[in-house]
């Protein structure tokens, strides 16, 4: 009889829009040494549903939780088989304060506790970002208003340092070599 393979890790890469969780994932996922699939929520959700054109509020946050399901769901059976899983999606800690809507979205991803890893450059960065990419402004495939970035960058994205699997990156001055490798260096560090 043959032991099981060692479980893999689930790592959530989280951050606000245009932190550039996406991407990073998939730059990764592809560079490392260790096998490693990548999720990103946002296409989860615009693979099972669509585009959210002139949809009701309460509409896409159920389909945001239903893809969120999915996301964890898709990370267990691939750290069952031993590799590691990155989902990208933004996801602050919860609090008191979150919006009804935002309650327990992430459960089922918790139960496989993962390693988080938060990718926060600066305001400014963002602002950059959203300037210098035409599919984040109006009319664009994933557009963001610069009161939506704003208004992000003021959520408790600093709150997961208090987390003992989670840790908090500036990424405001790094290429995307220097992230993958600070990515990297977290989750090694924060690996069970």
């Amino acid at each position: 009889m043959t032991a099981a393979a060692p479980r893999g890790e689930t790592i959530l890469l989280t951050g606000p829009p245009l932190a550039g969780k996406t991407s990073t994932a998939v730059w990764w996922a592809e560079r490392r040494a260790r096998r490693t699939s990548p999720l990103d929520w946002d296409q989860l959700q615009k693979t099972l549903f669509g585009p959210r054109l002139n949809q009701d509020p309460d509409q896409i946050s159920n389909q945001y939780r239903f893809a969120a399901k999915i996301a964890a769901a898709t990370a267990e059976m691939i750290t069952e088989t031993g590799d590691d899983c990155v989902i990208a999606g933004a996801r602050v800690p919860a609090s008191a304060d979150d919006p009804p809507e935002w309650v327990g979205v992430w459960d089922d991803l918790d139960q496989l506790d993962p390693i988080t890893v938060v990718l926060l450059p600066s305001l400014e960065t963002r602002l950059a970002r959203r300037r210098a990419d035409p599919g984040r402004l109006p009319g664009g495939l994933f557009p963001y208003s610069e009161e939506q970035v704003r208004r992000s960058h003021g959520w408790a994205w600093n709150a997961w340092s208090a987390h003992p699997r989670a840790s908090v990156l500036d990424t405001s001055a790094m290429n995307p070599d220097e992230v993958v490798q600070a990515v990297e260096s977290i989750v090694a560090k924060l690996s069970c």
